[in-house]
C-alpha cells in the first residue's frame, strides 16, 4: 500500500476533488436544518432561536457532477477578474516594462546592499495595512506575478515574491482595525459602536505584521543560503533562466517609463476607488465638501467588477504607450488569459465544496451544535472555542462578509449570556474567521495566489502550517485581556 501512496502525486486539484467527496458523503450523515433569514440594510441575516430541521436532501453522484458547473456560476466574477489580470499583465509584460522596472529595483538593491532587509519589511507592512484598513484580499493577486520575478532577481524564490502580497494582505485583513468586510458587518450586527476598540486592534496588527516579517526573513535567509531549500526550487530554475535574458538590457527607455508610470497611477486610482466611500466621508466631514452629490458619486466603494473594469483600462493605456499595435495587444492579452485557465477551473471546484454543503443543508447544522456547546464553558475558553466555530465555518465560507451576516447574529447575543463583551466576540469571530484564509483550498484567493507560483497545496499547507500553529497560539493569548478588563 505504502508503494502505491508514494506513486499518487497528491496536487491541488487532487486535494480539492478528495474534499469534496468527503462533504458530498457528510450531507448523507448529517441532519439538515436551517436558520430563517431577514434582510437587514440590503443583506440577508440568520435570525437567532430560529433554527429547524429541514427535509433530507444527500447529494449524489450527479450533484457531484454538477457541482463545479454551478461553481463557476458563484464565482464568475472572480474568473473574470483574474483572467483580466493575467491579460493585463500579459501586455504590459510584453512592453518591457515590467521586466525593466524589476531590474531597475534590483539593480538598486544590488547597488545597496544594506537596504536589502527592508524589501520584507516594507512590503509586509504596505500589504498587511491595505488588509487592516479596506480589506485587501482580491486586490493582493495583482500584485503576486511582479513580486515573484522581483524576488528572483534579489536571490529569493517564488514562495517569497508570493507571501509578500498575498500573505502580508491576509495578516492585516485578520488583524485588522478599520476591516470595513470583518470588523464594519460585524460591529454593525452586534450592535457595537463602529470601529470602536481601535487601540487593542492596533496593538494585535502591530505584533501579528512583526511576526510576519520575521517569519519570511528567517525563510528568506534559509533560501538564500542554500536554493535547495526553497518551497519552489524545481519552478524557479525555469523562471530564473527567463530573468537571465532580461538582464541584457541596460537601461529603461522613455516609453517604458511612461508605462509604470500609467501602472502606478492605476494602482492609485484603485485604491480610491476602494476607499472612495472612507475618502468623501474624511473630505465632507473636515471641509464639508458633499463630494458624492457634487460628482454624483455612488455611494459604495469598487468591488471586484469595477477593480477588474478599471485594470483593463490601464491595460489598454499601456499598451498604446507602449506602442503596440491591435494585433499585438491581441495576441498579449490572450496569452495571459490562457496562462489563467488552469487556475479558473481549480476555482470552479474549490467553490463545488461550498454548493454542495449548502445544498445538502448541513452547515446552519453545524453552526448550531457548536454554538449550543460554547454556551456551558468558561468565559474565556468560550471566546476561544467561538474562534475555532469561525475556523470551521471559514472552510465554507471564506468571504468575511459572509460569515459575519451567518454567525454574528447569533453568537451576538450568545456573548451576553456566557459572560464576554459583544466587543470581544466580534474579536474572535475577526481573528478565528480569516487566519485559515491564507491556505483552505475552498478560498478562491488562496487557489490563485499559490497557482501564481506554481505551488502545489501539500507543499503551501505544510509550510504555511508552522505560521497558523503560531498565529491560533497567539489569537488565543489576545482573548485574554478583554475578558479581565471587560473590554468594551
Amino acid at each position: 500500500m505504502s508503494r502505491i501512496l508514494s506513486k499518487i502525486k497528491l496536487n491541488t486539484f487532487a486535494i480539492i476533488l478528495s474534499i469534496l467527496a468527503i462533504v458530498t458523503a457528510l450531507t448523507w450523515i448529517i441532519p439538515p436544518g436551517s436558520y430563517d433569514r431577514a434582510e437587514i440594510n440590503g443583506r440577508q441575516v440568520v435570525v437567532a432561536g430560529t433554527y429547524h430541521p429541514v427535509a433530507p436532501a444527500p447529494q449524489g453522484l450527479f450533484d457531484f457532477l454538477k457541482s463545479p458547473v454551478q461553481g463557476f456560476s458563484k464565482t464568475a466574477e472572480v474568473i473574470v477578474f483574474l483572467l483580466m489580470i493575467g491579460g493585463v499583465l500579459s501586455v504590459i509584460e510584453k512592453t518591457g516594462a515590467i521586466a525593466a522596472g524589476i531590474q531597475a529595483a534590483s539593480g538598486f538593491f544590488h547597488r545597496n546592499p544594506r537596504l536589502r532587509f527592508l524589501f520584507i519589511p516594507l512590503g509586509v507592512i504596505v500589504f498587511s495595512l491595505c488588509g487592516a484598513t479596506f480589506g485587501m484580499c482580491e486586490e493582493a493577486l495583482i500584485f503576486v506575478p511582479i513580486f515573484i520575478p522581483l524576488a528572483l532577481s534579489l536571490d529569493y524564490d517564488s514562495a517569497l515574491g508570493t507571501a509578500i502580497p498575498f500573505v502580508g494582505a491576509g495578516v492585516g485583513f485578520a488583524a485588522a482595525f478599520t476591516n470595513p468586510f470583518t470588523v464594519g458587518i460585524a460591529q454593525g450586527i452586534a450592535q457595537v459602536p463602529l470601529y470602536s476598540g481601535l487601540g487593542y486592534r492596533l496593538i494585535i496588527w502591530l505584533i501579528c505584521t512583526a511576526v510576519i516579517i520575521l517569519w519570511l526573513g528567517l525563510y528568506a535567509r534559509r533560501v538564500r543560503r542554500d536554493p535547495t531549500k526553497s518551497l519552489t526550487y524545481e519552478f524557479d530554475i525555469e523562471r530564473r533562466k527567463e530573468l537571465k535574458l532580461h538582464k541584457e538590457e541596460t537601461h529603461i527607455t522613455r516609453r517604458q517609463k511612461m508605462v509604470l508610470f500609467a501602472f502606478g497611477m492605476g494602482m492609485l486610482g484603485l485604491i480610491i476607488g476602494v476607499l472612495k466611500p472612507q475618502i468623501c466621508a474624511f473630505i465632507h466631514g473636515t471641509w464639508g465638501l458633499d463630494l458624492m452629490t457634487l460628482l454624483h458619486l455612488e455611494e459604495e466603494g469598487w468591488y471586484i467588477t469595477e477593480i477588474a473594469a478599471w485594470f483593463l483600462g490601464v491595460g489598454f493605456v499601456c499598451g498604446f504607450l507602449g506602442k503596440m499595435n491591435m494585433q499585438k495587444f491581441t495576441d498579449a492579452f490572450f496569452d495571459g488569459v490562457r496562462s489563467m485557465a488552469e487556475i479558473a477551473m481549480l476555482l470552479c471546484f474549490a467553490q463545488a465544496i461550498v454548493i454542495i454543503a449548502n445544498n445538502g443543508h448541513i452547515l446552519d447544522t453545524l453552526l448550531e451544535a457548536m454554538s449550543g456547546a460554547i454556551k456551558h464553558l468558561h468565559p474565556v475558553c468560550a471566546s476561544w472555542a467561538a474562534m475555532m466555530l469561525q475556523t470551521v465555518i471559514d472552510f465554507f465560507i471564506p468571504s468575511g462578509s459572509g460569515k459575519a451576516v451567518l454567525t454574528m447574529p447569533i453568537l451576538a447575543p450568545l456573548a451576553d449570556l456566557i459572560g464576554i463583551t459583544r466587543q470581544t466576540m466580534v474579536l474572535a469571530f475577526q481573528l478565528g474567521g480569516s487566519w485559515m484564509n491564507m491556505v483552505i483550498p475552498t478560498d478562491p484567493v488562496t487557489i490563485a495566489a499559490i497557482g501564481f507560483a506554481r505551488i502545489a497545496y501539500p507543499k503551501w499547507l505544510k509550510w504555511m502550517l508552522p505560521l497558523l500553529i503560531v498565529m491560533y497560539l497567539l489569537s488565543f493569548l489576545f482573548l485574554i485581556p478583554p475578558y479581565l478588563m471587560k473590554w468594551q
